[in-house]
């Protein structure tokens, strides 16, 4: 199963993200968002964050964890590679991240992503697939 996809938007970047259940849905929403920011293949997991978020619903809890990581990202030049979610509910989720430090002599930076939209945001289940779409403001 692809982690990702990117979907048409007019002036923004959809993602829609897969995963056998949440917990890899969301750790596939992380790596698709690094993945539109830079190079993901360049950057190694030697520096982590951990995650504890809620909020009322899955859909609020995805806008706040790739919120979250960019958030990180924006104030720490921090680029996250590897996402593991050890607990996820419909409204709660325990997650670690790790990555890297940007440096400019090894990361490229592809895309300057400004937030994370609700703009046709939704997770849906199908036949054991799980799936988010949501747009990224760049």
């Amino acid at each position: 199963m692809k982690k990702y996809e990117i979907i048409d938007h007019t002036a923004d970047i959809g993602i829609r993200a897969f995963g056998r259940d949440p917990s890899d849905l969301f750790q596939n929403a992380g790596y698709a968002l690094f993945d539109v920011i830079t190079d993901i293949s360049k950057v190694r997991p030697v520096v982590m964050r951990r995650f504890s978020l809620q909020r009322d619903c899955m859909e609020e809890l995805l806008v706040e964890w790739l919120s979250s990581l960019l958030y990180v990202f924006d104030t720490e030049q921090l680029l996250f590679v590897s996402f593991q979610v050890s607990e996820i509910s419909d409204t709660g989720l325990e997650a670690e991240a790790a990555g890297e430090l940007y440096n400019e002599d090894l990361h490229t930076l592809k895309t300057v992503v400004k937030a994370v939209t609700y703009h046709i945001l939704n997770i849906t289940e199908r036949n054991g697939v799980w799936q988010a779409t949501t747009v990224l403001d760049i």
